[in-house]
């Protein structure tokens, strides 16, 4: 049996362990098992290519190279192929040599490029490989959240890290706590720390956290798998449009995504980000009570008209994000609001999720696609699953399930099966790992029978008792008992 060695059963380790590695890039060992890594990117980089298109490609071109040099000196591996745009991946086996690297960097940065503000996280986790050289996981991500949060020239330190530096910082560096931070696309929050000491910038403005602005957007249950091009598509397509209904059959991911996009631009929206749950309307008479509430006005009276009580709050606020969630039962009612406030409240944005399009004018209509899969009769060994979105998905949330989950090449060739005939969609795909008491990818009848592009129908925001009525109905899945934890991957 292949050792699953992006599982986190095989990665559960303590801080002491050793670290492994695996060979890349001419030789150059990646960390394995519990890893410190240290994420950086460039503060407003859109804006300064598009200003100083010359400069920048000189300087972040030295920046990289301040970059490398710091990472090497301490001990550090960059995978030259991770990280996006202008940001860094680095990976440490000891956690206060990534600080004392992290800090080397921020100092030789503010020496040499002052205009060039980088900002950077430091995080101390399981570090799961993608491949070869790449990592993937919940580290990582969390890493890039607590980025996320960051200005630029700031190193902010999570509390894992915090914890295992604590009595091992040079004199000259000393750790500032910032309070406790909700992280986007992460159930837990995290107690952010900030690296103050010589050279470095010690004034910021506060954190760039979900709840920096006004907000009752939903925290996820489980993390975001895959969607990275998708996000960054949407994301553009809102800041230039102020109408965006993503559109696709139930269980596509439309919510999941919605709820991501609009927490990756709460700072954006100094009026407020607001999530409204539409599916348990019964009218769409009652959409305007609903929204009312949501923003926290009073409902209106009799006689009143909500729309223009809505207005005005919103032309108050400033930039504001609104979020329908399950439109397409009241689709007439909505687009009937969406263009009513549209026109009212020039500083609106609204992102609907629905099955079939508003219809508005300046509506923009974005399909959500499915997961990347493998071909059904693809070869994928059990440590490459994590190269396609759909059998990531698939293997996080039977590892979620069961964590001591061991997973041969056998069993991977079942797990690219059954992803391939569900189409990559993202609920589908997070339903089988759910059931207990016999392996999750265990299927009956055999999975050949299964027609190639066979879509289950999957209910539009399925409870409990929808999961288990799909099941049965397809006559796909053994499991029959299900988790109680809703799936956040629709």
């Amino acid at each position: 049996m292949t050792d699953f060695g992006i599982a986190r059963a095989h990665l559960r380790t303590s801080a002491g362990v050793s670290i492994l590695a695996k060979e890349h890039n001419g030789g150059v060992g990646v960390p394995e098992g519990t890893v410190t890594f240290v994420l950086t990117d460039v503060e407003s980089s859109t804006r300064l290519w598009a200003e100083r298109p010359d400069e920048m490609a000189t300087a972040v071109a030295r920046h990289y190279e301040i970059l490398d040099r710091a990472i090497q000196a301490h001990g550090g591996v960059r995978p030259v192929e991770q990280g996006e745009g202008d940001s860094v991946v680095a990976a440490f086996a000891g956690a206060a040599d990534a600080v004392v690297a992290a800090a080397a960097a921020q100092r030789s940065l503010a020496d040499e490029l002052p205009w060039l503000r980088v900002r950077m996280a430091v995080h101390t986790g399981e570090a799961l490989l993608r491949d070869e050289g790449n990592y993937a996981g919940p580290s990582i991500i969390r890493c890039a959240r607590i980025r996320s949060c960051a200005h630029g020239g700031q190193v902010l330190v999570s509390d894992t890290t915090a914890t295992l530096i604590a009595d091992g910082l040079p004199q000259d560096l000393a750790l500032r706590d910032l309070g406790v931070a909700r992280l986007r696309d992460m159930a837990r929050p995290e107690r952010v720390w900030q690296l103050d000491g010589r050279g470095l910038a010690s004034s910021f403005p506060p954190l760039r956290s979900v709840d920096a602005a006004p907000n009752n957007l939903p925290t996820p249950l489980s993390s975001l798998v895959g969607r990275e091009r998708e996000l960054a598509e949407v994301g553009g397509i809102l800041q230039g449009h102020r109408l965006v209904t993503l559109t696709g059959a139930g269980g596509a991911g439309k919510t999941r995504l919605a709820q991501q996009a609009a927490v990756d631009a709460v700072d954006l929206h100094e009026g407020g980000s607001w999530w409204v749950e539409l599916a348990q309307l019964s009218s769409g008479a009652q959409l305007g009570e609903r929204l009312m509430d949501t923003v926290g006005l009073v409902p209106p009276v009799a006689g009143v008209d909500a729309v223009a009580v809505l207005g005005r709050q919103f032309r108050s606020q400033g930039s504001t994000l609104v979020v329908l969630d399950n439109a397409e039962h009241v689709v007439d009612a909505v687009a009937a609001l969406a263009n009513a406030l549209l026109e009212a409240c020039p500083e609106l944005r609204l992102l609907v999720t629905s099955r079939e399009p508003l219809g508005v004018p300046g509506e923009v209509v974005w399909r959500v696609p499915s997961l990347s899969t493998p071909p059904a009769d693809a070869v994928v060994p059990a440590d490459r699953l994590l190269g396609h979105d759909a059998t990531r998905l698939f293997v996080e949330r039977a590892l979620d399930a069961r964590p001591n989950l061991v997973l041969d090449d056998r069993g991977a060739a079942a797990v690219v099966s059954i992803c391939a005939r569900l189409d990559g969609i993202p609920l589908a795909s997070s339903l089988p790992p759910l059931g207990r008491g016999r392996c999750p990818w265990t299927v009956s009848p055999p999975v050949s029978t299964m027609p190639s592009g066979c879509s289950p129908a999957v209910p539009a925001r399925p409870c409990l008792g929808s999961r288990r009525c799909w099941r049965r109905s397809r006559g796909v899945w053994t499991s029959s008992t299900l988790a109680t934890t809703p799936c956040s991957a629709g």
